[in-house]
C-alpha cells in the first residue's frame, strides 16, 4: 500500500473550508512536510517525541517490541532540546511527574 502524500490527504480534508482558511492550511502543511523552518522542524520532533512517550508507555504495561519505534522516533530528532527531553523519557518511568507534583 503506497502512502498518499500529506498535502492530498489536507486537500481532501479542508476542501470545503473558505479558501483563506484552506490557504493557510495548505502552506502550513507544506511548510511542515518540508521541514526547513525552525518552527517546522521544531512541530516534527514534537511529532516524533509525542510518538517516543507512546511507546515507553506500551513499554511500561507490558507491551512487546516497541524497541524499534522508539529507535526510529530517536533517530529522527533534530533539535538539542527535543534529544534532551527523549533521553529523560528513557532515563524515568513515564508516570514521574505525577509523583513529583503529588508530593
Amino acid at each position: 500500500m503506497t502512502p498518499v502524500p500529506a498535502e492530498t490527504v489536507s486537500a481532501d480534508q479542508t476542501r470545503r473550508l473558505p479558501p483563506p482558511v484552506r490557504e493557510m492550511i495548505t502552506r502550513a502543511v507544506a511548510e511542515y512536510e518540508a521541514g526547513e523552518t525552525p518552527e517546522a522542524r521544531c512541530a516534527r520532533d514534537a511529532d516524533r517525541l509525542d510518538c517516543l512517550l507512546q511507546a515507553r508507555e506500551y513499554e511500561e504495561q507490558g507491551r512487546r517490541n516497541v524497541q524499534p519505534w522508539i529507535e526510529t522516533s530517536l533517530a529522527g530528532l533534530v533539535t538539542a532540546s527535543a534529544q534532551r527531553v527523549a533521553l529523560e523519557a528513557l532515563t524515568q518511568g513515564t508516570l514521574v511527574w505525577l509523583e513529583r507534583t503529588s508530593r
